[in-house]
């Protein structure tokens, strides 16, 4: 294209939109110009390429929304639902028996210190 250098090495959908916009404006100012002339352009071929550009305005704008909708991610919707299921009751025991001896040598090691002053 020669008024955009770098197009590219634009995305494709992001090539899409510049044609279809550089396309819609130029028959909308073709619109325009009929208009000055007297002429209808409802009546004139003007306005189906009008009514063809904008679907394919929103066959892009679909594929964007698309791009853009949420996505599920399994991973953290494992998380969440494993953190959501916990079961605090069913962990303690575990838990209380590997903390006793932990809690025996803490026990051992503070009475052998000296009382700092």
């Amino acid at each position: 294209m020669l008024f955009f250098p770098n197009f590219p090495q634009l995305d494709p959908l992001d090539q899409a939109k510049l044609d279809l916009m550089s396309v819609y404006t130029l028959n909308s100012l073709f619109w325009m110009y009929l208009v000055t002339q007297g002429i209808n352009p409802r009546e004139h071929g003007i306005k189906q390429e009008l009514e063809r550009i904008r679907t394919y305005m929103n066959r892009v704008k679909e594929i964007t929304d698309k791009k853009k909708a949420a996505r599920l991610d399994k991973g953290a919707a494992s998380r969440f639902l494993r953190n959501a299921l916990f079961d605090p009751e069913s962990k303690q025991p575990k838990k209380a028996a590997s903390k006793k001896p932990a809690d025996a040598t803490s026990d051992i090691s503070n009475a052998k210190r000296p009382k700092q002053s």
